[in-house]
């Protein structure tokens, strides 16, 4: 074999172990046993592999691992179908860098214990990606204290200052901006919008108050009765013609701030006839795989869940690398709008 065409993987396929194994035993990691080091490196060597230049700069890590920190919601099926896929990138992203993901809650489910502060006890991780909002500033501390990098993704914190931190984001006012203005030249002038109930998330603000700023843009009187938050979950978006039938009965449109509740309400919308778009139209937000399934296929806000989970990735590996990091790098990318039948 031509070096170049070597990888990891044909080395862990000849050495019969997994290619996070590999990668830890040619970066000298305690983890694995000299014996198996030894090993791995004479195949290494007799298959002519070298390290490209990000791996050899990764050399000096101690573990392999990057935390990916979510909250306890995320475990239910369609709290957040987008907050899914987003583990799913970051876990391809950081498994071609040779790094693997210790996905995990921020805080224990019963005891509410911090798991951040245990994995910098144990040494176990080489740097944080967060993907929650409610996390203490006492644990931001301990981490910059162990000297472990932290990257804040998708949800800015509520208790740390964001302009402290590596952070990517979406633009959430423009996301909402942008599905009402959507259905505002469909001919939609009654438009209902249906955030969470969950109220810490700056997100959904964000997303309202773009809603709100599309209509005075154009002219509409904002109703505050309108706005209704609900559950982000498939149930609560079926059951939206049972718990608000007056309010339903006088709109012409619907911005569903996640796609998993307009998931619910096309099916129901379905069995009792009301014909989407021609009775109704529909947006919603995130553009989960499911939106070109459903019928009819939803429109919906694009959230760049890959390019956001790529930066997010490169960025942890520059902090652990020590590149780059003289100053914060802080982005936030804009959405864009995908038009299918429900509009």
């Amino acid at each position: 074999m031509e070096n170049l065409k070597v990888t990891i993987k044909d080395i862990a396929a000849v050495a019969g172990v997994s290619h996070s194994t590999v990668s830890r035993a040619l970066n000298d990691s305690p983890q694995i046993s000299p014996g198996t080091k030894d090993k791995i490196k004479d195949i290494a060597r007799a298959m002519n592999f070298e390290f490209n230049a990000g791996a050899r700069s990764l050399s000096g890590r101690k573990t392999g691992n990057i935390a990916v920190v979510y909250q306890a919601k995320y475990d239910q099926f369609g709290s957040s179908l987008y907050v899914s896929q987003l583990f799913i990138e970051l876990r391809h992203f950081l498994e071609r860098m040779d790094m693997d993901v210790i996905l995990l809650e921020g805080y224990h489910p019963e005891t509410g214990a911090s798991n951040i502060s245990r994995l910098l006890r144990q040494q176990k991780v080489d740097g944080f990606l967060i993907v929650h909002n409610l996390i203490t500033k006492r644990d931001y501390d301990s981490i910059q204290r162990a000297g472990l990098p932290v990257v804040q993704l998708h949800m800015s914190p509520v208790f740390c200052q964001k302009e402290e931190l590596d952070y990517f984001f979406t633009d959430n006012f423009m996301g909402g901006r942008l599905a009402t203005e959507h259905l505002i030249s469909r001919g939609c002038r009654r438009i209902l919008t249906i955030p969470t109930n969950d109220f810490d998330s700056e997100e959904f603000k964000q997303r309202t108050a773009g809603y709100k700023q599309a209509l005075k843009d154009n002219g509409i009187q904002f109703e505050e009765e309108l706005v209704v938050g609900i559950d982000s979950t498939y149930l609560k978006g079926y059951q939206l013609f049972n718990s608000i039938p007056e309010i339903l009965a006088n709109v012409d449109g619907i911005f569903f701030q996640t796609d998993i509740q307009a998931f619910g309400f096309l099916t129901a919308a379905r069995e009792r006839g009301i014909r989407i778009p021609e009775d109704l139209k529909v947006i919603g937000f995130d553009d989960a795989p499911i939106c070109e399934s459903t019928i009819p296929q939803l429109t919906t806000i694009h959230q760049p869940r890959r390019k956001l989970a790529e930066l997010a990735c490169n960025r942890i590996i520059d902090l652990i690398s020590k590149r780059n990091n003289e100053s914060r790098i802080q982005e936030v990318l804009f959405p864009h709008i995908v038009i299918r039948e429900s509009s």
